[in-house]
């Protein structure tokens, strides 16, 4: 007896493993001849960020780049100074099963930040860096949807699955500009800037998914004439378009962001004083496109000219449902310690 096996292909993730691990970064950091001595370190920030990550046998090698931000009072006066430096790292965090050629992904928080003042000029920093990855593979497989021939019958059910179908990715460079107010003196410097990005909006159109979001940049500046500290917010919105062949708009989607640079500088306005700054911020942003497909499943066939067995295999696939966002208000009470002096202002928090 002759029969027809009617198949189709489906390309599916499946998820591998995960594993964490910790890091030390540590470095010295000496202060440019242009500033003067450290008399008080009044904060020391920063952030870790990964600049490659590759799965290999059984593990994840992690490339990454710690940078440190401190705040200091110099011995001769009351002006906040700044300095910034970046510190290289190498990890392997253990995951089993992962193989070459498979994607992961990684995050990287700091735990603890650090230092030991040397001398008024040279400062030693350290950073515990947590990190965590997920190794996920690709892979496609047949599936046998239905049986033709003669007096064949069979017994069906439907199943749902998520097809990965492309992904694509692209770089933009968003541009701010800040006007300080006429009340404000001109900048002196810059102490502190972070940047994060939201309001997010993503939309998959026909051959390719449009990003719509905003980077939050939040700015502490010096006054030229006096010590006062300044506090400024902005919101830079960007479009990034990401060209995928086969995008359509009933498709589901995942995208990454990642911001890879910030830079920012002190511009004169129209009259020749110091009061914008200009920003620019390098993102990339990597998109996934799936798309739910429903596939029939032959749970028994019978025939009156013979009996039909069946291997089956089971296959473990990832889904993608959606992503929202949430906002939590958190309130607390910050004691000063009897030693240290009152507060005559908050800047930044």
């Amino acid at each position: 007896m002759s029969v027809d096996l009617i198949r189709n292909m489906i390309n599916y993730e499946k998820f591998i493993g995960e594993g964490t691990g910790q890091t030390m970064v540590s470095g010295d950091i000496v202060i440019p001849d242009r500033n003067p001595d450290i008399e008080k370190v009044l904060c020391i920030d920063g952030k870790a960020y990964v600049v490659s990550s590759q799965a290999t046998q059984d593990r994840i090698i992690i490339e990454g780049k710690m940078v440190f931000e401190i705040l200091y009072c110099p011995s001769e006066g009351e002006k906040v100074f700044s300095i910034s430096a970046s510190s290289a790292f190498n990890q392997n965090i253990q995951v089993p099963g992962s193989a070459d050629k498979m994607l992961c992904k990684v995050n990287a928080a700091v735990e603890h930040i650090g230092y030991e003042l040397i001398t008024g000029r040279k400062l030693k920093v350290n950073a515990v860096i947590n990190l965590n990855g997920a190794a996920v593979d690709r892979d496609k497989t047949e599936v046998v949807v239905d049986m033709k021939g003669e007096d064949v019958q069979t017994l069906k059910s439907t199943i749902d699955a998520d097809q990965f179908t492309g992904e694509g990715a692209n770089q933009v460079i968003a541009k701010g500009r800040i006007d300080i107010l006429e009340d404000k003196g001109s900048i002196k410097s810059i102490l502190k800037n972070s940047v994060d990005i939201h309001k997010k909006d993503i939309s998959v159109q026909e051959g390719k998914v449009v990003i719509n979001a905003c980077i939050l940049t939040r700015t502490l500046y010096q006054l030229e004439e006096s010590s006062e500290l300044n506090y400024i917010e902005q919101d830079i919105p960007f479009v990034s378009e990401i060209n995928i062949e086969n995008a359509r708009p009933d498709m589901k989607c995942d995208v990454d962001f990642k911001i890879i640079d910030c830079y920012n500088e002190i511009k004169e306005n129209d009259e020749g004083e110091k009061k914008v700054i200009e920003n620019e911020v390098v993102v990339d942003s990597r998109a996934v496109l799936y798309e739910r497909v429903q596939l029939q499943n032959i749970l028994d066939a019978y025939s009156a000219g013979g009996r039909f067995d069946f291997e089956k295999q089971s296959v473990k696939g990832m889904s993608f449902f959606n992503e929202g966002v949430s906002r939590q208000d958190i309130k607390e009470t910050l004691s000063i310690p009897s030693e240290m002096p009152g507060a005559a202002y908050i800047r930044h928090v």
